[in-house]
């Protein structure tokens, strides 16, 4: 796969939103809004504890929302999801069955037969994953609203339009960029994105830095997010094996200057990414 180069319009963004004065602020208000959601039902963080899962889900959204392209029923059937998330060659259709049964088990999405064809199936977010997408994106444009507050992207995310549109615009990109979305977490970050959990510790572990204030203990972290103590003790060790962590005098996990730098480039990248597909 080609590496992105200096002319990337996405990172040439970034770079832009990276050099507002006011991205510090930006950066602690996304994070605040990311841990807000990981703090949801269990449910919710088992679906978004993962990057792969978290990747799945937008699948789903675009297919079903992209009526341009699979007609008014949408496109959601379980052989176009499987295409798409297998396409990187991390996820298996287990996976994917999985995930599909825990987003019907939890309500978030319903199984139904095509009107014209009853034999085709279709994944359909109900009410609830609505909900769920809408908290998903507020936390980025709370941030991009700080960056760019013209744009009032803040207030449009509760308009459907708008949020079907994003995820039209934001699934066709990633299907045809040269570097997928997914492709650019910067590393260390990338280091521990398939971890479960592991963006939740590291949440826990830079807001504490951000704030100023002791990091919460393994067990806090734990039960702030729905983990077991041994998935966050899993995620602290391979992460100061990584570089990402080391612990003070008082036992404190401390974010390394590796690991801050990777998340304010990953989150700019994020912001960038928001941006280009989040119109009026």
């Amino acid at each position: 796969m080609t590496p992105p180069g200096p002319s990337d319009p996405l990172l040439q963004k970034a770079a832009q939103l990276a050099s507002h004065p006011d991205f510090p602020q930006a950066v602690h208000a996304y994070s605040v809004g990311l841990a807000r959601l990981r703090e949801a039902p269990r449910f919710v963080n088992i679906i978004a504890s993962t990057d792969l899962r978290w990747r799945i889900v937008g699948f789903l959204l675009y297919l079903d929302a992209d009526r341009e392209r699979f007609g008014p029923e949408g496109g959601a059937t379980y052989g176009r999801l499987l295409d798409l998330s297998t396409r990187q060659g991390d996820a298996t259709p287990r996976t994917v069955q999985s995930l599909l049964a825990l987003l019907q088990f939890s309500g978030l999405v319903r199984r139904t037969a095509s009107q014209a064809d009853r034999r085709v199936k279709y994944y359909r977010p109900t009410d609830r994953m609505d909900a769920f997408v809408r908290a998903w994106l507020r936390y980025g444009t709370a941030a991009l609203d700080i960056l760019e507050p013209e744009m009032q992207r803040g207030r449009l995310v509760e308009n459907r339009a708008f949020v079907d549109a994003f995820s039209v615009s934001g699934g066709r990109a990633h299907l045809e960029d040269v570097v997928p979305l997914a492709d650019r977490v910067p590393a260390p970050l990338s280091s521990l994105k398939a971890m479960l959990g592991s963006y939740s510790v590291i949440l826990a572990v830079l807001l504490a830095h951000f704030e100023d204030v002791p990091t919460p203990s393994r067990r806090s972290i734990a039960g702030r997010f729905g983990l077991s103590r041994s998935q966050v003790d899993l995620v602290v060790q391979a992460g100061r094996d990584k570089g990402l962590f080391t612990i003070d005098t008082n036992a404190n996990l401390i974010p390394t200057p590796a690991l801050e730098d990777s998340f304010h480039r990953w989150i700019s990248i994020e912001l960038a990414f928001y941006a280009s597909h989040m119109r009026p």
